[in-house]
């Protein structure tokens, strides 16, 4: 008996420990499915590669300081996981830009940090309207992350100069302020808030009442740093004003290194041309580019011969682009006070000589009756040569706004003999009038510089003063 009951104690703890074993295990394979494997090892787990780790953490770094490249990143994470719940729309700022936009743009940030700045900007034109027709599809292939881009990135204050505004990075907040200077333009006083954004982006700015002072400031902050910049543009050298920490945005990837508009300075220039009644006159036109060669602004202005001398009946202004690779046809807009006249013009450079010829649209030589003209070129004269005039102050003086009203109302331009000297600089002068069958009647002065300083002469006290 007393064998058997304490064999009967020996086999129960047996029992006993067993199934506590048994629990232990059922225990801890629940445990390992309940917590994922936290501090205990998951059989069905399989550990990433280190590429993959590194891929991952380096795209996070860079969209930190990169927007564009934070919204291709969670593009790209949506793209793999498209169940997961889409981002808010502030976190897709640059949803917009298209895949060569981004790509330019994160191009451009870069070299703005290579050049130690904190903004980058450029000149757009002059124009009243963004979308002009040709303005906009010139600057969106020379900066291609302004394609598309919200009306709400578009700032339109008083003035007729148009800016693009880009900082370095996302971790600069950007404002845009009005400002107003005192008479003698000693001192400054900043007024409305026009706009204010801390996403890194593009903006557009129309601003700049005249050309010699500008009516807003830009602040960049970031900590207790500031940088503030007036945006001004450098008509002589055609570019905007820079700072140590303001650099000019370079142009987008056309770049042409040869071709009848490359490196050439001056105007094409027709004197051949008649009208229907065997009158004579002359064609006068200038295709702007940039440093790289990219079209820019069109001149166009013409009028009768009268010995040689000029009477210039209309100027518009306006814009182009390449019709083809080769450059060899354009497609014109031009500003005209009926309106805008478009159309295609074919163009053929045999030796000095430019042939143009009107192909589509609205008709290019609109006072005379052939479609087909030939063109010389004028190139600017050298410093010092002709008593310093360079052969742009007529150029210069016609892109100003009230001139042009002059010339719309029936006045004529003529160059006067001598020059004078308005701020330390050799000025050409010219008058504006009109032109009776005896005689020409001047009724305003002008004084040009070469360096693109504009001056209207006072008609009561003689002194000139800046247009």
């Amino acid at each position: 008996m007393g064998k058997k009951g304490k064999l009967g104690k020996v086999k129960g703890m047996l029992l006993m420990a067993l199934l506590l074993f048994c629990a232990f295990l059922t225990g801890c394979s629940l445990l390992d499915i309940k917590d994922g494997g936290l501090g205990m090892t998951n059989p069905d787990y399989v550990e990433p590669e280190k590429d993959e780790i590194d891929e991952e953490n380096s795209e996070k770094a860079q969209y930190e300081k990169d927007p564009y490249e934070k919204y291709r990143f969670e593009k790209n994470q949506h793209e793999k996981n498209p169940d997961e719940e889409a981002q808010p729309e502030e976190d897709q700022a640059a949803s917009w830009l298209s895949e060569t936009g981004g790509q330019a743009l994160a191009e451009e940030q870069e070299s703005l940090r290579d050049y130690g700045a904190v903004l980058g900007a450029a000149f757009l034109g002059y124009t009243a309207d963004y979308s002009f027709p040709g303005k906009q599809k010139q600057r969106e292939e020379t900066y291609p992350y302004l394609e598309g881009i919200p009306a709400e990135r578009i700032i339109e204050y008083e003035g007729d100069e148009w800016y693009v505004i880009l900082p370095e990075a996302a971790d600069w907040s950007i404002s845009v302020e009005a400002c107003n200077w005192n008479e003698d333009f000693t001192d400054i006083s900043v007024g409305e808030l026009l706009w204010e954004g801390t996403d890194g982006l593009p903006v557009i700015l129309r601003c700049n009442l005249g050309d010699l002072h500008s009516n807003v400031r830009i602040t960049a902050r970031k900590g207790n740093r500031e940088v503030f910049w007036y945006p001004y543009y450098l008509a002589f050298a055609g570019e905007i004003e820079p700072t140590e920490e303001v650099m000019q945005l370079v142009s987008g990837s056309y770049m042409p290194e040869e071709g009848y508009l490359y490196g050439m300075e001056g105007s094409w220039y027709c004197d051949s041309a008649e009208t229907d009644a065997g009158e004579p006159y002359f064609y006068s036109v200038t295709f702007l580019t940039g440093e790289d060669g990219f079209p820019l602004d069109m001149w166009y202005y013409g009028g009768f011969l009268n010995e040689g001398v000029e009477e210039i009946c209309f100027f518009w202004d306006g814009s182009y682009a390449y019709g083809d690779s080769l450059g060899e046809s354009l497609e014109f807009w031009l500003n005209t006070p009926d309106g805008i006249r478009s159309g295609t013009i074919w163009l053929n450079l045999e030796g000095d000589y430019l042939s143009i010829q009107e192909m589509e649209g609205d008709a290019f030589f609109p006072f005379t009756g052939g479609s087909v003209e030939t063109f010389y070129l004028r190139p600017e004269a050298e410093p010092g040569e002709n008593g310093d005039f360079s052969g742009n102050e007529m150029d210069l003086l016609l892109a100003q706004a009230e001139v042009q009203e002059k010339l719309n109302q029936g006045m004529a331009i003529r160059d006067v003999d001598g020059m004078d000297t308005v701020q330390g600089e050799a000025c050409v002068l010219f008058a504006l009038g009109t032109e009776h069958p005896d005689q020409f009647v001047a009724e305003y002065y002008y004084a040009v510089s070469s360096s693109g300083a504009v001056y209207r002469m006072d008609d009561l006290t003689g002194e000139w003063e800046p247009v």
